[in-house]
């Protein structure tokens, strides 16, 4: 490896100036593009341990787990190393084998290595606790069970209201006779045995192991041998119920009750668990980060405290569930996007079981709404149900063509209650009555190239230039800095061509972008009374901030979001922002170039424009019963997982609880802060008129955008017009 001598050899500069360049202490661009090209070309690293000595910091964190087998601890590790990694911090990792010894000598191993810190996902003998104590080292214990002597921070993964859950569940259907296979240790957690107890207390159906499939599939043999009429089991961690999988294959056994404490892997686990008790190891890394950083950055302000992270009871529905023989093929009208084609995916398995077709026809954005309103005047029959965009509802409604579904509501309560918050009134209610059902989701969120901003140098640069640190950008001041300086044809020295890719043309995109900033820089079309008041210096000032953005981009017309999620995937923009669910392939490494390093934030400015999309039925159909049964099974908690695994989304809140598909989706957590802090599209009164209220959105907005990047007229002259076109249409 290269040193800093050879770097300041190659470069022709003394050794203090590449420490000088290393720490940001210069602003020659000739010396620092040496400086940097002679790293480069050499492979340059600092020496961790020789900044320690300095800093009196090693800035790595000891990592010490039980087993690094277990899924979730890899899961965990995964996690905690990109957390730790852009807080700056490296891992050094050690695997204790459940064994006390060992574990004591990874604590020291630590020690001798001038780690800041230790995280144990262990459990903690009196010797290595000891150990910490008297090195007076931060340290965060991760366990199941409550250790009120531990003398640092500790994160108690609670399981019991989950555990009571399960064991409930299986009482309520029947089912009285239940084993659990535990890892030893867990066998000291008095709170579970005496739940179990409660439910069933017979020690026969009890089996203690070391976690291990080994293990696992050797109890389970033993326990079904003995008790073969057992009702079924509860399994401590993933390599105990991988052993009972494969026991349950052995030995050629269906429809077996098995839940797992595990975290949920439903590719994984389907069809062999029927429940999961599991704890999302990102919340855990999430924690066990934040806790141990506030110790090691501000020890005179850090108070130990006990955390508590309470474990999910996660069932899997059969993805058949509800499926009824149905009459007649079903037809629907779709819009043509990921969502409607991951269902159209997942309609072959309601085929195979109703017994007829479902056939969707797919359209674009503004033909599919054109259609809707042509077979409203035609009161055609011709479709059952069709897909409806959350500004068009109240038109569509309005024109006749949307079946009231208050008395289908009515009949299914519990459907109903499982979507996310205020998704059922904003997707799918329109003066107190419900017209449908939501579907798609629509949450705005900005995705970024993750090592652009983690790179040093890149840090070091930007700070030089703006005087600001390079971090994502959270107003739209910041969006645009960010967005130049990752544009080549600003700086040259830009790893990618632009800083943003943004919707371009006279649609609904671009206006969408527009509303963003309009909202975030305090303007608005209508007040509350109704009138237009665009026209403001707001307005003007948002404008403004949106067309310097297009400076920052490729300039091509962009119609559609797969366009611009297309545009960010070949990895020439540093920035996009997407809704949640037309950003699924970006991060599939066969179809993006920037899968796997995603970073991912609430957009500038905070105010999202919501959007999503509902099922409805045609009121002039045929087969009005047989679309409902098809829209409960398409939009029930059974589809939830497979829908966005398919590329598609899901609105039922369940969904946002698992952990299932966070690394296809590592955003997914964020979606409901999203939608907490989305505002809804306003609509004005029209009398008879309802549907051209959408080209307020469609048209009237974007096309005088268009005319302001085309030089043709300025952002004030814009915005005078744009006030003065929806004036024209609200007065018709």
């Amino acid at each position: 490896m290269a040193t800093i001598k050879e770097v300041a050899k190659y470069a022709n500069v003394s050794v203090g100036t590449v420490s000088n360049v290393l720490n940001g202490k210069t602003r020659n661009e000739e010396l620092i593009r040496n400086v940097e090209e002679a790293i480069e070309k050499l492979g340059y690293r600092p020496d961790a341990n020789a900044r320690s000595l300095k800093n009196t910091k090693s800035k790595i964190i000891g990592i010490i787990v039980s087993d690094v087998t277990q899924r979730d601890l890899g899961e965990f590790l995964q996690d905690l190393d990109s957390r730790l990694r852009e807080k700056g911090y490296g891992i050094l990792l050690k695997c204790s084998r459940n064994n006390i010894l060992i574990e004591k000598k990874c604590i020291e191993e630590c020690i001798e290595q001038c780690v800041d810190g230790i995280i144990l996902y262990t459990p903690l003998g009196e010797k290595s606790q000891r150990i910490l104590k008297e090195n007076n080292l931060p340290a965060i214990l991760i366990t199941k069970k409550r250790m009120p002597d531990f003398f640092g921070d500790s994160i108690v993964i609670d399981y019991k209201d989950a555990f009571e859950a399960a064991m409930r569940d299986f009482i309520n259907a029947g089912k009285s006779k239940i084993g659990l296979i535990i890892e030893k240790g867990l066998l000291k957690n008095s709170s579970l045995l005496s739940t179990y107890y409660d439910f069933c207390a017979d020690d026969t159906l009890i089996k203690v192991i070391e976690s291990s499939q080994e293990q696992g599939f050797l109890a389970f043999f033993e326990l079904y041998s003995q008790n073969p009429w057992i009702d079924g089991v509860i399994a401590d961690g993933d390599l105990i119920a991988k052993g009972i999988k494969k026991a349950l294959d052995v030995l050629n056994i269906r429809d077996f009750s098995v839940v797992a404490m595990k975290e949920s892997n439903w590719i994984e686990d389907a069809g062999y668990f029927k429940a999961q008790l599991t704890v999302s190891q990102k919340a855990v890394s999430e924690k066990a980060v934040q806790r141990l950083l506030d110790w090691i950055e501000k020890p005179n302000l850090h108070e130990n405290i006990a955390s508590v992270i309470t474990a999910r009871y996660d069932k899997y529905p059969a993805v058949k569930e509800g499926i009824q023989k149905i009459s007649s093929d079903l037809r629907f009208a779709m819009y043509d996007c990921s969502s409607s084609r991951s269902l159209l995916m997942l309609t072959q398995i309601y085929e195979k079981e109703c017994g007829r077709k479902i056939i969707f026809d797919l359209f674009p954005y503004n033909e599919l709404e054109a259609l809707l309103y042509q077979q409203s005047e035609e009161r055609s029959s011709y479709y059952d149900g069709f897909l409806m965009d959350i500004t068009w509802l109240e038109g569509l409604v309005e024109s006749g063509i949307v079946q009231n579904l208050d008395d289908f509501k009515s009949r299914n309560p519990e459907f109903f209650e499982e979507f996310v918050e205020g998704m059922l009134k904003n997707l799918g209610m329109y003066v107190e009555s419900l017209y449908g059902i939501p579907f798609m989701s629509g949450a705005q969120i900005l995705f970024y190239q993750k090592d652009l901003f983690e790179n040093r140098s890149l840090q070091i640069r930007f700070k030089r230039m703006y005087g600001e640190e390079l971090v994502t950008p959270k107003t739209w001041a910041q969006f645009n800095l960010v967005a130049g300086f990752f544009t080549k044809k600003y700086n040259r020295d830009s790893p990618v061509k632009y800083g943003a890719s943004i919707p371009n043309g006279g649609n609904v995109y671009t206006t969408i972008s527009f509303l963003t900033r309009l909202w975030s820089y305090g303007s608005r079309i209508f007040d509350e009374r109704g009138n237009v008041v665009i026209n403001n210096s707001n307005s003007i000032a948002a404008l403004k901030s949106f067309v310097e953005s297009y400076q920052y981009t490729s300039g091509k017309e962009m119609h559609t979001w797969n366009d611009i999620a297309d545009e960010f995937s070949e990895g020439d923009s540093a920035m996009v922002i997407l809704y949640d669910s037309d950003a699924g392939d970006i991060n599939n490494y066969t179809k993006s170039k920037v899968a796997r390093n995603l970073g991912y934030a609430l957009i500038p400015g905070s105010t999202s424009v919501l959007g999503g999309w509902s099922l409805g039925l045609n009121r002039y159909g045929k087969n009005i019963k047989d679309a409902e049964n098809f829209l409960l099974w398409a939009c029930g908690n059974q589809n939830q997982i497979l829908l966005p695994l398919l590329g598609g989304s899901t609105l039922r809140k369940d969904f946002y609880d698992r952990s299932d598909l966070e690394n296809l989706q590592p955003w997914k957590a964020l979606i409901l802060e999203s939608y907490q802090k989305s505002r809804k599209r306003e609509m004005p009164e029209i009398l008879d008129e309802s549907r051209w209220k959408n080209n307020i959105y469609k048209s009237l907005i974007s096309r005088e955008i268009v005319r302001v990047m085309d030089m043709e007229i300025s952002e004030e002259e814009a915005i005078k017009q744009m006030e003065e076109n929806i004036k024209k249409l609200v007065a018709r």
